[in-house]
């Protein structure tokens, strides 16, 4: 029999944890158990003692997923907290313009506004705000900026261009520079969603239950409940977890549905429901992007950086923060509906230690492979002297999801190995495609400026590489344009919504994480507002959200020289 709860909330990352906070504020306030809202996490809970700085693959398969699909490859997490665990922080508004595009694929419907009439950045700005105080989000002084990030600087400086720092959800006071966000942060320095919003949400009574896969959603007719969720006990613990279903399920009734599983998870549960969810949008499972990430390198000419900028010789690459610094002068401006599809920003930023082998190594003869030889080991002698460059364009959303596998998320797991099959087809259009050339364009061209350094491609991955994906369940002003309204709530069905990345209809232009909280600080804030109306407490006239509680927990404390 299932286990009946008011709430259950599919993910843990920056939907899944805002709405489980806003919802548990709710039912404190209206004094009601705040324990019927249950969020349920395919991954396993971590204190940030638990991450490790390794890319060892046995902690990349535990917190990672590498999804390789038809044409693009997509990285996401895999644990309580989501992508917050694994994001860089960078954290910005996305610009005006982007909120305003009327650009699209060819065959992609009507010529319109791409968002909802209801959403514009004026009317996200109070959730941003929202956020980052959630978030903590603070832009780093001048002398916190990476040496990477200020070389990025000084290098568009002597090129003619401009640079401001990036905001960052990090805690300066924490911080130890270790440039080494990307598989977790033991020092409790990155603001992830388990030093805030879903520990916050736990403190008021929300229950979170970890290696719980959803696979599938069916309606309940036990008013007031709506629906039924199946989901699959996963083994992820121990020294040897297969990272499969464990054999045993769990089911669970509920009034509302929020599924919050991303945008490689949440098109997937619902084309695998579609059977018991006939009147679901012919959109799901469409549109999916990758935020226009386009990821390039600079390898430094250590001399010539002494000699034209002025500073010591480089060698810097690992230090500092990962990301600092950024230029937007390929986007500010450029307001007009006629450079929709044309704008881009480049931030200077850290991947990881293994992307180093990925890009072409900027060495004659062009257009050899470049896995192999004295050129290949040339470049990556030259490691240290490197920066890595994140264009974020404005592509279209060129994905679409072609199945499911019968059981789990969207991609087929073969082993407990990090990698995946993803049934998705990416074909990028010819504008993803013109302005991702664009991007390279500037790029070399800041490079080369005065001999400082050569333009180094990622050519060792076909087709797109993203750790942003977006869309997959767009939200649209009707149900023929995309799968959701603009609170989030699935077309067709009541008490059903999606309130993640995969609800966001274009690329941003800057790091979505930000953006995707403001969108679920929105959507949460319209639920709570309709929680009456769905069998939930309502939500008191004088109901005012508050800010998250900083439970940061265990970490790690570097001892300093002399203490």
């Amino acid at each position: 029999m299932a286990e009946q709860v008011d709430v259950v909330i599919v993910g843990s990352g920056f939907g899944g944890s805002i709405t489980a906070f806003r919802l548990a504020e709710l039912y404190r306030a209206a004094g009601a158990d705040p324990r019927g809202i249950v969020v349920l996490e395919r991954g396993r809970r971590y204190k940030h003692t638990d991450f490790r700085q390794s890319m060892d693959i046995d902690h990349l398969s535990d917190v990672y997923n590498l999804i390789q699909g038809n044409g693009a490859q997509v990285v996401t997490a895999n644990a309580v907290g989501g992508g917050s665990n694994l994001y860089l922080a960078a954290s910005l508004r996305a610009p005006t313009e982007t909120f305003e595009r009327r650009d699209r694929r060819p065959g992609d419907g009507p010529e319109r506004r791409m968002w909802p009439a209801e959403l514009s950045r004026r009317s996200l700005d109070r959730y941003y705000r929202r956020a980052e105080l959630g978030l903590r989000v603070n832009r780093p002084t001048w002398a916190q900026v990476s040496k990477s990030g200020g070389l990025w600087a000084a290098t568009l400086r002597a090129a003619g261009h401009t640079c401001d720092r990036v905001p960052l959800a990090i805690s300066p006071r924490r911080c130890v520079n270790a440039k080494w966000c990307h598989t977790g942060c033991i020092f409790g320095a990155k603001n992830s969603l388990i030093t805030n919003y879903l520990p916050s949400a736990e403190r008021l009574g929300v229950q979170v239950r970890p290696n719980l896969r959803v696979d599938s959603v069916r309606q309940s007719s036990a008013r007031p409940y709506r629906y039924l969720v199946s989901a699959a006990a996963m083994d992820n613990e121990g020294p040897n977890p297969t990272r499969q279903p464990s054999g045993s399920t769990v089911e669970l009734e509920c009034k509302v549905l929020v599924l919050s599983a991303g945008a490689m998870g949440n098109p997937s549960i619902l084309m695998r429901s579609r059977n018991d969810l006939p009147a679901l949008s012919d959109q799901v499972g469409k549109n999916l992007g990758v935020n226009g990430d386009h990821i390039a390198a600079i390898e430094y000419d250590p001399n010539r950086v002494h000699q034209v900028l002025g500073l010591p010789p480089y060698r810097h690459f690992f230090q500092g923060r990962p990301i600092t610094t950024m230029s937007y002068d390929w986007w500010v401006g450029r307001r007009n509906h006629r450079f929709d599809g044309t704008r881009f920003n480049l931030q200077e930023i850290f991947l990881s230690s293994l992307t180093n082998f990925l890009y072409d190594d900027g060495r004659a003869p062009e257009g050899d492979p470049s896995w192999w030889g004295l050129q290949k080991k040339q470049a990556i002698a030259n490691w240290a002297n490197r920066i890595e460059l994140l264009a974020m364009v404005e592509d279209t959303h060129d994905g679409q999801f072609y199945g499911v596998p019968p059981q789990g998320g969207g991609a087929v797991k073969p082993n407990s190995g990090p990698v995946e099959v993803g049934l998705f087809n990416y074909g990028l259009s010819e504008q993803s495609l013109a302005v991702r050339e664009s991007a390279n364009a500037a790029m070399q061209r800041i490079a080369e400026t005065r001999g400082l350094g050569r333009f180094m491609k990622l050519t060792e991955t076909q087709g797109a590489y993203a750790s942003h994906p977006l869309g997959g369940c767009r939200m649209a002003g009707s149900a023929d344009l995309g799968a959701v309204d603009h609170s989030g709530a699935v077309f067709g069905y009541e008490g059903l919504y999606c309130i993640d990345s995969s609800i966001v209809p274009t690329s941003l232009g800057v790091n979505p994480s930000l953006t995707i909280a403001a969108v679920s600080e929105r959507c949460a804030e319209l639920l709570t507002g309709r929680a009456g109306d769905l069998g939930l407490p309502a939500r008191p006239a004088r109901f005012r959200p508050a800010i998250p509680s900083e439970i940061v927990g265990d970490r790690v404390v570097p001892r300093h020289r002399g203490s």
